[in-house]
């Protein structure tokens, strides 16, 4: 009896173990959908979920907002928190389709599993997800490769007929120590969830171990913006 009780609980703390190391997938407190584009950001979300569960990374699990056409998401240490922690997820969405996501982090390596979670949960029959991965991994590098200056690619917000990515990098954006790293995914018009991604070529950045970890904490009071220029889409026409 006493054997089969310690079989239980160490069955238990093993159970307990995979959920934090995989992310277990959190309940998010939706209501009820009224419109499509609600019903739309819940599926979307319940994919992206999966993909970070498969990445190994913690799932998306508050919900600090929403509404029927803006929902505001964050990754934080207890589930459905009231206060953002590091990862900011804010996505808008039209009565029948989703329109734009903002992802910002304070981590690399976990902006690198959201923002490849988010790409290819956006065209999920066109993009695997160890594709998806590849181009903010490349950027999350360019950052940690040179902390102390920004980048920001310019956002073409028109939906077109494609989802499209763009990244920024803002290092101590608020004076706090604290860089975020932001990626912008505009989806496709109604109709177009089947087409690939767009994206600008990703930086071509060497792996070097020198820059393993982030977040410096220097003072840095000076924040230079480099433009990259976007081209612009087929067939942007779309409902704004």
């Amino acid at each position: 009896m006493k054997t089969s009780k310690r079989f239980a609980v160490c069955l238990a703390a093993a159970v307990m173990a995979v959920c934090l190391l995989t992310g277990a997938l959190a309940e998010l407190p939706w209501t009820t959908p009224t419109t499509t584009g609600q019903q739309k950001l819940q599926d979307y979300i319940a994919q992206v979920n999966a993909n970070l569960q498969s990445l190994g990374a913690v799932p998306i699990n508050s919900l600090f907002f929403e509404g029927t056409q803006q929902a505001v998401l964050g990754v934080t240490s207890a589930d459905n928190a009231d206060i953002p922690e590091g990862v900011e997820i804010t996505i808008s969405l039209y009565s029948d389709a989703l329109n734009i996501l903002q992802l910002r982090c304070s981590d690399a390596n976990q902006f690198t599993n959201l923002a490849g979670a988010c790409i290819q949960a956006a065209s999920p029959n066109s993009e695997t997800l160890s594709d998806a991965v590849k181009a903010p991994g490349q950027y999350a590098k360019k950052a940690m490769a040179d902390p102390a200056n920004s980048f920001e690619e310019e956002v073409q917000e028109l939906n077109g007929t494609s989802p499209r990515v763009y990244y920024a990098y803002y290092p101590n954006q608020y004076h706090d120590g604290t860089n975020w790293l932001q990626m912008t995914l505009v989806f496709p018009m109604a109709g177009y969830d089947e087409a690939g991604v767009y994206g600008t070529p990703a930086p071509d950045v060497e792996d070097d171990e020198e820059y393993e970890g982030y977040n410096p904490t220097d003072d840095l009071t000076h924040l230079e913006i480099f433009t990259t220029a976007t081209p612009e889409p087929d067939s942007p026409a779309g409902e704004k």
